[in-house]
């Protein structure tokens, strides 16, 4: 490894915020990915005791450590059995490799870092190569698969067959799968296994490297794997959830509910809907709904038996979902179910969650955030299954997609302080301009043209001057589906999307040369290296063509929260410890293009300066030194909201845009 640029030039003017070298080297080193090309490097993997489940997490204090094999840069093999303060020789090894620039190799690195912070290693020096992600990265959007393709595993296991090498032993992988824990296996059997991962990632990793470079694809791993230590540290932080919001919510809910299923009532005279007889006179008999058609016109029908020749009329959901009103009682009929629909799923699906985590687990619950599920290569994440007593049963919720109006329920674990989010202001649209090199995209952002305004006085058919607040809100939805290959709708919206493109122009013709190319070629090179593959693209005999919606979306979407944003959030993390400020500024959580921090309420102005730097600064830099990309089209911007609760209607707000010279224009 060479030694790292005391500063770099951007745009002519000299940022020097790296001169004192206090940032990792592998975050202003340029091309820092070229690191991946040395033999010094550790390749491990761990077995853990599962008491807990969740497949042996480092989170939950009842798991514990078991075995840990790994392969030093010399070669050997090392193995170690024992709980988390019985492995010093691997945490030495290993800060030995990373203190001399090196980085260690596993297959899904976030399990490993997780237990190594447990063990004591520091995991702001963690750099690493995750055969996993590295596999996500070689397969694009195949590894999500879609409704045409089943996706491809990226399992240790798979990529090994797939690539005509042995697979795991049979009899370990099926005690496993099983949900035996490892403690109970033998520990011959367990250290086989385990030496075998360790060869098995150690080949992986030298055949995905080669084919990495080969397409010019090991930039795009350096990113995703520089965000792996921030993950590993966030999971282990959690929400807190507010106990009097949580239970007044959960009551005005309940409230509503049995509100909504009086009206219901009265409408229907209270039919029981488990009787498929009662239900169908209700809705064919007297709201005199039509049925359902085949393509023949016949309706369709359950199977024909003795007592119903002709087949009893459908009323399960799917039917209900499709029916279309044409009466003010249909109407009131499927709005009011739907409207149920929402409120029940809310309760079920959210606040009876909050409310065991309140009353059983001290109002804070956990996520994992997932780097290898999605199609377009942004994040995902999974609330961590809780087992409650009060309901007899495991539960989850979601930490990413939450419903807004459930975010004001989360507080600070910490008494008195804040929940602070920074975003990145309308990241994807910016995406979308610099990527076309839109001339009305970037007069648009520079000029702070309402966008929103735009959609709602198209839908609405007034003057931009004529848009009410409520019409505004309402078009938001629509703004920008169509970056995202939007074309079906009202024909309000399709009117919409029509002046969209005419708006954008720039924006249109490229998104056709994708699809244009995705035709010819069935893949799509992006700027920064991504590949992604639809194998199965063809026109239509009407000129229509079928993966549309994805190539218009996948990169756009892409490069705003699957690069950008994973370069602001480790950018953040890294910079809050070189200030020495994260026992004030603790990272909980990331939503798309977001991150969600706890902070001490003396230090928001530093949260809001590092976050300003991280989302703006950080970003241009790293696109120059790691994808040789200008970001210098139209600027980022930035968005801060802070408050005692997350994203609640009271917090204080700051938005503001920072041009690639480094100039501020708060908005």
């Amino acid at each position: 490894m060479g030694q790292a640029e005391q500063h770099i030039i951007v745009n002519g003017i000299t940022d020097t915020s790296n001169a004192s070298n206090s940032l990792p080297w592998f975050l202003y080193e340029r091309e820092a990915y070229g690191q991946y090309l040395s033999s010094n490097y550790l390749v491990l993997d761990f077995e853990t005791d599962t008491s807990h489940g969740d497949f042996g997490s480092a989170i939950h204090p009842d798991n514990g450590m078991l075995l840990a094999v790994w392969r030093t840069p010399d070669g050997a093999v090392k193995a170690s059995w024992g709980g988390e303060y019985d492995h010093a020789d691997l945490v030495a090894d290993c800060e030995k490799v990373l203190h001399s620039g090196g980085f260690l190799v596993a297959h899904n690195a976030k399990y490993e870092l997780m237990w190594l912070k447990r063990m004591g290693l520091n995991l702001y020096d963690a750099f690493v190569f995750d055969t996993k992600i590295a596999e996500y990265v070689l397969l694009g959007n195949l590894a999500a698969g879609d409704e045409r393709m089943l996706g491809r595993s990226t399992s240790l296991n798979d990529c090994c067959i797939r690539r005509g090498w042995p697979g795991k032993d049979p009899a370990v992988d099926r005690l496993m799968r099983d949900g035996i824990n490892p403690v109970e296996m033998p520990r011959s059997w367990l250290q086989g296994r385990c030496k075998y991962d360790v060869d098995m990632t150690h080949r992986l990793f030298k055949d995905q490297l080669s084919l990495l470079v080969r397409t010019d694809r090991l930039k795009v791993l350096l990113t995703r794997c520089l965000l792996t230590p921030v993950l590993a540290a966030a999971e282990f932080n959690g929400m807190a959830l507010d106990k009097e919001r949580v239970n007044s919510t959960f009551e005005d809910y309940t409230i509503r509910f049995n509100e909504l299923q009086r009206e219901m009532d009265e409408l229907t005279g209270g039919i029981n809907w488990k009787s498929p007889k009662q239900a169908a006179e209700f809705l064919y008999d007297t709201l005199k709904f039509r049925e359902l058609t085949k393509k023949d016109g016949t309706p369709k029908r359950n199977a024909p038996t003795a007592r119903n020749p002709e087949g009893s009329r459908l009323t399960d959901q799917k039917t209900l979902d499709k029916l279309r009103p044409t009466t003010d009682e249909q109407v009131k009929f499927v709005e009011l179910r739907k409207e149920i629909g929402k409120v029940n799923a809310a309760i079920s699906k959210s606040l009876k969650f909050f409310q065991g985590v309140c009353k059983e687990k001290g109002g804070i619950f956990h996520a994992q955030f997932h780097q290898t599920t999605t199609a377009t290569h942004r994040l995902s994440s999974t609330g961590v299954p809780t087992y409650f007593e009060m309901f007899g049963e495991t539960k989850t919720a979601q930490f990413q997609n939450l419903p807004r109006q459930f975010k004001p329920l989360f507080k600070a674990k910490r008494e008195g302080w804040l929940i602070c989010e920074a975003d990145g202001s309308q990241l994807e649209f910016r995406s979308a301009v610099h990527q076309a090199r839109d001339k009305q995209g970037r007069e648009d952002i520079i000029s702070g043209h309402d966008v929103h305004r735009f959609t709602a006085s198209v839908l609405n058919h007034v003057a931009l001057d004529e848009v009410s607040k409520g019409m505004r809100q309402n078009a938001k939805a629509d703004t920008f589906k169509p970056l995202y290959g939007g074309q079906s709708g009202t024909d309000d919206q399709q009117r919409y999307y029509k002046a969209f493109r005419a708006r954008y122009p720039q924006i249109t013709e490229m998104q056709q040369s994708w699809i244009d190319e995705v035709v010819i070629s069935k893949r799509l090179i992006t700027e920064w290296g991504l590949r992604y593959y639809w194998p199965y693209a063809k026109v239509s005999q009407y000129g229509y063509v079928n993966v549309t919606t994805s190539v218009s979306n996948y990169p756009v979407q892409a490069f705003a929260t699957a690069e950008i944003i994973p370069i602001a959030l480790f950018y953040f993390w890294h910079r809050v410890y070189e200030a020495g400020l994260q026992d004030y500024i603790i990272f909980v959580n990331t939503v798309h293009d977001s991150v969600i921090c706890e902070v001490h309420p003396d230090y928001v102005e530093e949260w809001k300066e590092i976050a300003t730097q991280a989302f703006t600064l950080d970003v241009y830099r790293y696109l120059e030194t790691n994808y040789n990309i200008q970001f210098d089209w139209v600027p980022l911007g930035v968005g801060m909201g802070w408050g005692s609760h997350w994203s609640d209607k009271d917090n204080d707000e700051l938005e503001m845009n920072v041009y690639y010279d480094g100039r501020r224009e708060i908005k």
